[in-house]
This record gives structure tokens, sequence and C-alpha cells, in this order.
């Protein structure tokens, strides 16, 4: 029986992960494809999860989507969480500052999720949200983030993963990668130009706490073609808003 709830309660946390990734809703039908559950069971389970707001079905579709439950837990994890209280302020600091679009985010596995996300008056947006999952090689945030692995956890990350191209400037080699994070290694400071967006640039940060390990990056998104100067003076900002950021890490417990 333990065994048996073990594993509708792993269904139903496999349910809402698939479910989160698909802005449109998922079918009944594809819900059973993603379990090995009998479909009286996945019936009865995504039930459940409907009636505690965890799915919500659409009106006169056999369709569902995340509920509102979802959100007041997931915002639970920020609300809860002291340093994205002191982070949030100065990634918008960061982003007045600039004038330019500002991500804070964390690694999870081979994506960067954005944790917080500001956006500039400039009338190129960049099309992101906070809670949005994207591949780590696409992105100098993603790239700051992997510079706290070392050379063989890089590896392992990446063993039998391939480096999927999101526009025609991404990187899809697993050599040219690790040349690149081993340079964000030496000088604390990663680039993307035009890999995960079209005529977007973007420069990142890690964030490390107080023994040295990276857990969080911040970044500035600008137009390509704004010139070099701007791009130093953002490189500025956010060494800036690093030490801020490292320095308020040494007054937390974590």
């Amino acid at each position: 029986m333990e065994q048996k709830n073990h594993r509708l309660l792993q269904c139903a946390l496999e349910i809402m992960k698939y479910i989160s990734k698909q802005p449109k809703g998922v079918s009944f039908k594809e819900i059973c494809t993603i379990t090995d559950l009998p479909k009286s069971s996945v019936h009865n389970l995504v039930q459940t999860m409907c009636n505690m707001n965890f799915l919500q079905k659409k009106e006169n579709y056999n369709e569902y989507r995340i509920g509102l439950q979802c959100f007041e837990v997931g915002n639970a994890y920020l609300s809860t969480n002291p340093f994205y209280s002191v982070a949030k302020d100065i990634v918008e600091n960061v982003s007045i500052r600039c004038n330019q679009t500002t991500h804070f985010g964390i690694l999870n596995g081979h994506d960067t999720i954005y944790l917080y996300k500001f956006d500039s008056n400039q009338p190129l947006r960049i099309v992101s949200h906070t809670g949005k999952r994207i591949p780590a090689h696409a992105t100098a945030i993603g790239k700051a983030l992997l510079s706290g692995l070392s050379k063989a956890e890089l590896d392992e990350l990446y063993r039998n993963y391939k480096l999927e191209a999101i526009t025609e400037h991404t990187i899809t080699s697993l050599d040219e990668l690790e040349k690149q994070i081993e340079e964000v290694r030496k000088t604390h400071i990663a680039y993307e130009a035009e890999e995960s967006s079209p005529y977007v640039r973007c420069i990142a940060v890690p964030i490390c706490n107080r023994i040295g390990n990276v857990i969080a990056a911040l970044s500035v998104s600008f137009p390509i073609y704004q010139n070099t100067l701007n791009a130093d003076t953002f490189k500025q900002v956010l060494f800036d808003a690093k030490r801020q950021l490292e320095a308020a890490l040494l007054t937390l417990d974590m």
C-alpha cells in the first residue's frame, strides 16, 4: 500500500511538471501516455488534483492546465527565501541603472530557471518571464551558472545530452561550451550574442556563497546594436551588484 501511494504521488508530480511546460494545456489522453498507471487510476488522480486546484480543466474541453494552487506553492518558494527578497531589490536597481532588462536565475539540471525578471523601458523587449526554463548552454546567465561546475561535473551533466540550437548562433559543441565556461571561471563574467534570442546580447555574472559555490547568476540583456561602451558600463554595474549580493549572503543562513 505504501509503495502504491508513493507511486501515485510520483505520478502526480510528473503530471504537474509536464503540464507546466505546455501553455496551451494537455488532453487527458496525453496525460495517460506519461504515466504507467491504468486509465481509471489516472482519471481518479487527475480529478483529485483538480478538486485541490493543482490542475484546472478547460471549459468545454477535455484538456487540463496548471491550477492556482501551483502558483501559491511556487510563490511560497520565493516569499520564504530570504536571499530572494534581497536579490529582488538589487536586480531592479541594475535594470534601472542600465535601462535594460535584467534576469536573476538558478541552475536546475541542464536549464536555467528565472526566479526574477525586471523589464526596462526599451522598445525591444525580451520574451521571458519569471519561472521560465531555458537551456543553460544557450544563455550568458546559464554559462555563469555552469561555471560553478568542475570539468568532470560538466562532462557528466552533458553526457549523452544534445546541445540543441535555439538560434543559428547557439553553441552546439560541448568543447566550445567548455572553452567559454573556463573563461568565465577566470574572468567571472559570461557573454552571449543572439544565442537564445535574435538581436539580443547578454552579459552575466555568477553569484557565490560564503564557501565559493555558485548558487545563482544575474544578467543584463540588451540590443545587439548597442555599442561596446555601453557593454563596459553594464559589466561594472553587474560587478557592483555581484559584490552586494555576495555580501548579503554572508549575513544569511544559506
